[in-house]
């Protein structure tokens, strides 16, 4: 991989890291999660249908947060990376 590459890597893990930390995007998923969880809780006992969608939502959710969180990590992984390769003199 060339050190452009494991940059851009690094570039992504940034911006993953400052949504996840941003206090919109931090109250959007929490607002989301507590209103399914509500939803859920205030289901009819007949109503599976509906507590199964919402399961899938909760799960929709917390894939999107993971997929900034493997953006993240992905990062950290580049930067380790890019120090090898500095150590090994492969890079500048």
């Amino acid at each position: 991989m060339n050190e452009n590459k494991i940059r851009q890597r690094q570039d992504r893990s940034a911006r993953a890291e400052a949504l996840l930390r941003n206090e919109l995007f931090v109250e959007a998923f929490e607002y989301l999660d507590e209103q399914f969880i509500d939803a859920w809780r205030t289901s009819s006992i007949d109503d599976a249908e509906a507590r199964e969608k919402l399961f899938h939502l909760m799960q929709a959710l917390g894939a999107v947060k993971g997929y900034f969180q493997s953006v993240v990590e992905d990062g950290k992984l580049a930067k380790a990376q890019l120090d090898e390769f500095r150590r090994y003199g492969r890079i500048n």
